[in-house]
């Protein structure tokens, strides 16, 4: 008699169980329901363009409902750039919004990283803030007047938009070249003292150029955060350092690898673009020569109105040389200003004394101006003109030739002279 051991019985069981049991269901759908139907995710369009352009078109994407080209944008976007936090960020409000409705950007996102939440939301309001109010293309910047001849293009940083502006020299008018967004200072612009964590406003100058290789061997793993490398900028400048500003190391550079960008306010001072954009600027930067104007707000006039700008400025240069060159004492000291400060320091009172005393010893003099240059800093409690130019003074007792800057405000509708020395680079 064939003997049945008790683990074969458990066994003959669960067989019989399984078979006459019906067929088992999903617990949260009722396939039954005529209402319900399961449909796979449509496969959405992803837009093309610019890193920029796509995030906004993402944004937009979503606005309008159409949810399958948002997520398909975003994911082409992650593709190319893992690195770009407001787009994953993007990519997790898709997913989000497939249980609930979302109010504002990262409205799904935990409460405990408000602060890198606020910093993406900044980010992606100024992106669409310039994009909904791009700069007509036939406005010209009021930042710059002239170009010296050698000066090929010039680099203007718009901080209340968190933008820079490349322009070219066209036969003397500016033209922009591109623009695209940066980050300036953790506590904003108008920097004061070392640490400030604020960025400079003024007219300043690439001196150098610190390439990646350069910062890991002198910084190493802290050389990440200048992302492909770094162009220092003349800060202090001599207006700075007669108001007794203190700081250094203010540069143009790129992004850590860690992220494509940074938010509208988040460097130490620095100007910050993504690491392609700043290998972009690089190649039409001139160590030197190219000027670098960072203003609070960029004054954008139309053609006629920057002509007659231009021609003023270019005027009020020409009339104080010609005031000096003629040896009229009043004519001349009248472009000075009650808060003027000479590059050795004097003030105005000391300054009218010793040019009237030298003017006084001069029987003629003739003055040349070449490589002049204008820009402007705009958008502030007062307008700041800041001239360079190459100056060739000669006279029947001196002759004297220097690299000369100028730097003027308009106070009541006349331009003065706040500062005038050598030129610092």
């Amino acid at each position: 008699m064939l003997r049945i051991t008790r683990r074969t019985k458990r066994l003959i069981c669960l067989v019989t169980l399984l078979l006459l049991a019906p067929a088992a269901r999903p617990l949260f759908v009722d396939s039954g329901n005529p209402y319900f139907t399961l449909t796979p995710e449509k496969v959405g369009t992803a837009a093309v363009g610019t890193p920029e352009e796509r995030i906004l078109a993402a944004l937009d994407a979503i606005r309008a409902g159409k949810m399958a080209d948002a997520r398909a944008t975003v994911d082409a976007l992650l593709h190319e750039h893992p690195n770009y936090r407001l787009a994953h960020l993007l990519s997790a409000d898709l997913y989000a919004m497939r249980a609930m409705p979302l109010d504002t950007i990262g409205g799904g996102a935990d409460a405990a990283f408000a602060e890198k939440l606020a910093d993406l939301r900044k980010e992606a309001l100024v992106r669409m803030n310039y994009r909904n109010m791009p700069t007509p293309p036939n406005l010209l910047p009021a930042n710059i007047l002239r170009f010296d001849e050698q000066q090929k293009f010039a680099v203007l940083v718009d901080a209340e938009t968190s933008r820079l502006y490349l322009f070219s020299n066209d036969n003397g008018v500016p033209k922009m070249v591109k623009d695209h967004y940066v980050t300036v200072g953790k506590l904003g612009i108008g920097k004061q003292y070392e640490g400030d964590q604020r960025t400079p406003i003024g007219v300043y100058f690439v001196n150098n150029h610190l390439s990646r290789p350069a910062l890991d061997k002198t910084y190493g793993a802290l050389a990440d955060l200048y992302g492909v490398g770094a162009w220092p900028i003349s800060y202090p400048n001599e207006w700075d350092k007669s108001k007794k500003k203190t700081g250094h190391g203010i540069w143009l550079h790129g992004s850590p690898a860690a992220t494509y960008s940074r938010p509208p306010q988040a460097s130490n001072g620095c100007v910050v673009l993504t690491n392609e954009e700043m290998l972009d600027v690089a190649q039409y930067l001139d160590i030197g020569r190219t000027p670098v104007i960072v203003t609070p707000k960029v004054e954008w006039l139309t053609r006629e109105q920057w002509q007659t700008r231009h021609e003023q400025a270019s005027q009020t240069i020409t009339q104080w040389k010609t005031a000096w060159e003629s040896l009229d004492n009043e004519q001349y000291l009248n472009f000075y200003g009650n808060d003027f400060v000479s590059g050795e320091g004097q003030n105005i009172t000391s300054w009218r004394t010793q040019k009237s005393a030298v003017n006084a010893s001069k029987k003629w003099s003739k003055i040349e101006l070449t490589e002049l240059s204008i820009f402007a800093v705009t958008g502030g409690e007062k307008t700041q003109m800041v001239a360079t130019f190459v100056q060739d003074y000669r006279s029947n007792n001196l002759d004297n030739k220097m690299r000369k800057r100028q730097y003027w405000h308009n106070e009541a509708g006349n331009w003065k002279l706040s500062w005038e020395g050598n030129a610092s680079n």
